[in-house]
């Protein structure tokens, strides 16, 4: 066992954390949601004054604006979580810092490739053939992705990881399966 990687059998965890980027879609689904809670307001608002129904509406708006707000707001602020536990790697899906979503369980020993998304691979990947895939990274442009191949031991379907292991990920992905990771060039 190799005492100076800072994990092992010892089953210290090990997590990163990747948000997702900026990007125009996420504005664009920002602005409208926005755009959707001031609609709300202003409907409510209208249907008021012309029910003469203003005061239990003006106290109404900012109780239900918020109740909107706090179920919808969460899906603009994505964030992938990557736990490495005992040669087990989790991925969840955290919405608004607050609800987590298990996406993906997998033993590492089991991955039988761990590529960077390159070009270079993108033929190897392709064929592969996978029929869950799961994508877990700040952007589908971010610089250091891997993708994580293995077939499911229960439903023996093909699997495929789109994710951004930082340095120390990989030190842990090539402890547990060496044969299977390979470097960026």
């Amino acid at each position: 066992m190799n005492n100076n990687a800072g994990f092992g059998s010892s089953g210290i965890p090990y997590e990163e954390a990747v948000r997702e980027a900026k990007s125009s879609k996420l504005m664009l689904k920002k602005a409208l949601l926005i755009l959707a809670y001031v609609g709300y307001a202003g409907g409510l608002l209208l249907a008021g004054s012309m029910t003469k129904l203003i005061l239990p509406l003006l106290a109404l708006i900012p109780i239900t604006l918020w109740i909107i707000v706090f179920f919808t707001w969460r899906y603009t602020q994505v964030q992938y979580e990557y736990s490495f536990f005992s040669g087990e790697l989790t991925v969840n899906r955290i919405l608004g810092d607050r609800f987590r979503k298990t996406l993906t369980k997998v033993r590492i020993a089991q991955l039988s490739a761990v590529l960077p998304y390159e070009d270079a691979y993108a033929e190897q990947i392709e064929r592969f053939g996978a029929e869950n895939t799961v994508f877990a990274a700040s952007s589908a442009s971010a610089p250091a992705l891997y993708v994580a191949l293995w077939e499911d031991p229960d439903s023996k379907k093909r699997c495929a990881l789109t994710f951004e292991p930082d340095e120390h990920a990989i030190k842990i992905l090539r402890y547990y399966n060496a044969a299977a990771l390979t470097l960026r060039k």
